[in-house]
């Protein structure tokens, strides 16, 4: 969970705060982004596999390979990445408090009193600004009263000691037998596969379907390096900003409902964010008239998209086995 604080003084001060020991841990993401995302963040050597195929397997079994001579995606070490981002955030003067939980903040005039706990026991920060980054649960969002997601889905997926004899395809399985609701992906990842899916609400727990996809796809005794869990929140709130608040991210629901891929879009989001932001503390104007400009900026962008999506998953999730192999 992380949330930042922008405190306004003569510069500002940017506290960011990190629930975990270690930024990028957990790693909670299949790793398979857009190239664009590497460029955004300036990240080229946290890429560990390039992708130019896609192998599609449809309920019945009879895949579509879909193949190109340039990179259609690209594999990052997701921990190195959010390093590398963490590291940047240093560099333009950020402070970072790793093992500090966000506890809620409380209203002191027209600033913000936030409730941390650390290593060393509870700490209060003032601030005039909190933008919640702090995933799909989002206590920033909550105690807002800023609403959650649509709809989430529930992914799990695990680390094979397995390479892949193409190393340049990406595979993705669909079916209500499957993964109910979204997909199965196996992701070859240099020394190691990648296989997991997400299922929806109704879905079940997505373990079992993973050991199932596993033994189907001829994994099943395959040595597993590591395993990890999480959620996909799908479908943005009506409001991503309140007074003194913002949120981004996975918080604000800024997911593609296809994919479940949310770091260009949480990336771009951001970046409206940083300058609404700028621009309200240099006025002294953190009212939510003010940071309405926010949503409107980050919705002009990547907003039609995700609208799109939602629109074409409503279709898919109605999708029969037998209209999915038509």
């Amino acid at each position: 969970m992380g949330c930042t604080f922008a405190a306004q003084t003569a510069t500002f001060t940017t506290v960011v705060v990190e629930e975990h020991a270690e930024i990028g841990s957990p790693v909670q993401c299949a790793g398979l982004v857009h190239p664009r995302v590497v460029e955004m963040a300036d990240a080229q050597d946290t890429v560990v596999n390039t992708i130019t195929g896609l192998r599609l397997v449809p309920p019945g079994g009879k895949a579509l390979e879909v193949r190109s001579t340039e990179t259609k995606a690209v594999v990052i070490d997701r921990r190195k990445f959010d390093h590398k981002c963490c590291e940047r955030a240093v560099r333009e003067g950020a402070d970072i408090l790793e093992g500090h939980e966000f506890l809620g903040f409380g209203r002191e005039g027209k600033r913000l009193s936030v409730k941390v706990r650390g290593p060393e026991g509870p700490l209060t920060l003032e601030a005039d600004l909190l933008v919640g980054a702090d995933g799909y649960k989002s206590r920033v969002g909550k105690i807002a009263g800023l609403g959650p997601a649509k709809e989430s889905i529930r992914g799990i997926q695990v680390d094979l000691d397995v390479r892949m004899e193409d190393p340049s395809m990406v595979e993705v399985h669909i079916g209500q037998r499957i993964a109910p609701g979204f997909f199965a992906w196996v992701i070859p990842c240099g020394d190691f596969t990648r296989i997991g899916l997400g299922v929806s609400q109704a879905g079940g727990p997505p373990s079992g379907h993973l050991t199932a996809f596993l033994k189907k796809r001829g994994f099943g005794g395959a040595d597993r390096l590591r395993m990890v869990s999480g959620v996909i929140p799908i479908g943005p709130p009506k409001k991503t900003f309140g007074d003194n608040i913002l949120l981004v991210g996975d918080s604000a629901a800024q997911t593609k409902p296809l994919s479940g891929g949310g770091l260009y879009t949480g990336l771009r989001a951001a970046r409206w964010g940083a300058m609404t932001a700028v621009d309200a503390l240099k006025d002294k104007d953190l009212s939510a008239k003010r940071l309405s400009g926010y949503d409107e900026k980050w919705r002009a962008d990547v907003g039609k998209e995700i609208e799109r999506g939602l629109l074409i998953r409503k279709v898919f999730v109605n999708l029969t086995d037998r209209k999915m192999d038509d």
